[in-house]
């Protein structure tokens, strides 16, 4: 309405002026847009290092991968039968997709085959189709039955994966996840075997035989097999939390204590879980002041949960902060009403 107004009323001067304001508030704008998308980009690619809970980085990191499967299937109309490639794998949409659901899974701190993982399977199954990579589709898609605890079907495409090709250490270690959690001991130790020989990471092969002898409840040599993993692999703190567990069950508390605060250096320190497992292990050792650290730590990291907001009251009562506790536990009644239950049954 301004422009039109100077425009009638011939006021040069002052149109050339507002026409000035605005090209600049909008070259401000672009290069601000710009800037964003740059600095957004740059904590994408480098979101492993930003300080916060390993759960929120790598959902993150799945929203954009989504984001690039979605613009490379659209290329295709979203759909490939697998045999025929589609895409190219140099494609930038394809490679950027893989490249973000990889740094995705190395941070999830969740089981890899829990049920709500199957959605990242089956984007990544539909990629590697359309580049024409049938091992990878035949993986992924016994990924995805092992979320569903299909395990007869897992066996299938992990079994057509060692088919195709017998070194694909890969394709053994899923046919051995399958058979183990079907409970398949004697088909599992031999799959192990084969998996060893086609060249599997020596800390594969001992994470599997610790599972196997839990399984077969040896736990004294579960743990000797997880230790040797974690020594070829230390930064695999999932695997530290399992030892923990055992150890703890065997009465081991600061060897347990001690695995945990080594994965501290690998990332540790980021991971709430980590952080209340160690919290929990304090309070049962009565180092009361350093189980509220550890147990605050993992509030900031996880906010919402309600066990850690609810283990915290109880090291803030053990030291005499009252109103701490009372605050604390008020937020853990706050996120999970059901532990009021356990409130109760200690009074």
């Amino acid at each position: 309405m301004q422009i039109k107004w100077l425009w009638k009323n011939g006021d040069w001067q002052h149109l050339r002026a507002v026409i000035l304001l605005w090209a600049f508030l909008f070259g401000f704008a672009v290069v601000a847009l710009v800037i964003f998308n740059a600095n957004a980009s740059r904590l994408v690619n480098h979101i492993e290092y930003v300080r916060a809970g390993r759960y929120p980085r790598a959902l993150v990191l799945y929203e954009e991968a989504f984001k690039y499967a979605e613009k490379a299937l659209q290329k295709i109309g979203g759909k490939s039968d697998g045999k025929t490639a589609k895409l190219s794998a140099d494609d930038p949409d394809v490679k950027r997709a893989i490249e973000l659901f990889g740094k995705a899974f190395e941070l999830d701190p969740r089981d890899p085959y829990a049920p709500e993982m199957r959605k990242y399977y089956e984007v990544l199954a539909h990629l590697y189709a359309a580049i024409g990579n049938e091992n990878m589709v035949a993986k992924l898609g016994a990924r995805g039955f092992i979320c569903e605890r299909n395990f007869r079907d897992a066996e299938i495409y992990a079994e057509s994966v060692t088919t195709r090709d017998p070194q694909d250490y890969e394709g053994w270690l899923l046919l051995a996840d399958a058979q183990l959690r079907a409970n398949k001991l004697s088909e599992a130790e031999m799959t192990i075997r084969r998996m060893e020989s086609a060249g599997a990471p020596a800390a594969v092969v001992h994470e599997l035989r610790g599972q196997l002898f839990e399984a077969k409840k040896e736990m004294r040599k579960a743990i000797a097999e997880y230790r040797l993993s974690l020594e070829k692999q230390p930064s695999n703190l999932e695997l530290r939390k399992r030892l923990q567990w055992l150890l703890q069950g065997d009465g081991r508390l600061d060897e347990a204590l001690t695995v945990l605060e080594e994965g501290l250096r690998y990332g540790g320190d980021l991971d709430p879980n980590l952080l209340h497992r160690m919290g929990l292990l304090c309070l049962a050792k009565g180092d009361n002041t350093r189980a509220a650290k550890l147990l605050e730590q993992a509030a900031r990291l996880e906010p919402r949960s309600g066990d850690i907001w609810f283990n915290l009251a109880q090291a803030y009562q053990r030291l005499g902060k009252d109103a701490r506790a009372n605050d604390a536990l008020q937020e853990a009644l706050r996120l999970k009403p059901e532990l009021r239950q356990a409130v109760l049954g200690k009074e």
